[in-house]
């Protein structure tokens, strides 16, 4: 019996579509036609940003890796502010013990102007130094000073006018974007000791590090930074060879949350409490208003 004449299911999908949706379509004047393509499109793109994001966002929690060295460079990105933020975020890292070995590049970026703040970092680079020497504590060599202290041009000045607010801050963005990938004129020729992107990202709530852990996340979804964690076995030379620099360079971000804020969040700390890694706050009132991604581990300012 031949059936290949026999007209399509009423009830099937390529029914609906050979006789109602295709016929609906095509009867459309041309102009609305490429209007319905229009917002395919743009859903299909939508939904395919998202998940993008999404999987950025939900990356699992790196592997643990050898401590920095030379031959296992890591690299620490630490975003500055005017005043008060350069001094809690200074005071922060000035209690992490052997921050030299743990990061052996770390690389302090400051907006245009701020030059109070590139002077604190050259200071406290210059004091754990000397706490090193003091101690006598073995490091891999050529990390003890190595740093970078970066000038990004301001994303927003005060008193600036709302309308040109945008234009100041794709400027930073770009040079965000620069920074982020070594190819910024303050930053050093690359060193042994040092990972092209930053491995780790610490601000603490000035608008540059809004823009800083924004070029990341754009960077991250254009499928740039460092190689991910691979899974290889510990037998084979060839596997420590490929597993150097595994999972380095994955631009992850800490946000810690200013001490003064005891029971609302700062502008930079809404902004950034969905988009970053883990999101610290040093008083328990703000994991009860904040709910969930917050984090009270303890004041961190001493």
């Amino acid at each position: 019996m031949d059936t290949h004449n026999n007209p399509p299911d009423p009830g099937s999908l390529s029914y609906f579509w050979s006789t109602n949706f295709k016929d609906h379509f095509t009867s459309l004047p041309l102009a609305r036609q490429l209007v319905l393509l229009g917002l395919v499109v743009f859903f299909v793109l939508t939904n395919l940003t998202f998940f993008r994001l999404a999987t950025i966002l939900s990356r699992p929690q790196p592997s643990r890796r050898p401590r920095g060295s030379a031959s296992h460079p890591t690299h620490l990105l630490i975003v500055l502010g005017s005043g008060g933020h350069t001094a809690e975020m200074l005071n922060i890292l000035s209690q992490t013990p052997s921050l030299q070995r743990d990061f052996t590049h770390r690389t302090y970026v400051v907006s245009s102007g701020d030059d109070f703040s590139a002077l604190k970092a050259h200071e406290f680079e210059k004091q754990l130094l000397s706490d090193l020497a003091s101690t006598n504590v073995p490091h891999p060599e050529g990390t003890a000073s190595n740093y970078d202290v970066v000038t990004v041009r301001r994303a927003r000045r005060v008193h600036q006018s709302i309308l040109t607010t945008p234009i100041s801050s794709l400027a930073c963005l770009s040079d965000c974007f620069a920074m982020l990938t070594g190819s910024h004129h303050d930053i050093k020729p690359a060193r042994p000791s040092r990972n092209k992107y930053p491995d780790l990202i610490l601000t603490n709530g000035p608008g540059t590090g809004v823009i800083v852990v924004l070029a990341s996340l754009l960077l991250l979804f254009l499928g740039y930074g460092g190689p991910p964690t691979v899974s290889t076995s510990a037998n084979s030379k060839d596997a420590d060879k490929q597993d150097l620099h595994a999972g380095s360079g994955q631009m992850r971000s800490i946000f810690i949350e200013s001490w003064a804020r005891v029971k609302t969040l700062s502008l930079s700390g809404r902004l950034l409490k969905p988009l970053v890694n883990r999101f610290i706050v040093q008083w328990p009132e703000l994991v009860k208003s904040e709910g969930e991604r917050v984090e009270y581990i303890g004041p961190l300012v001493t």
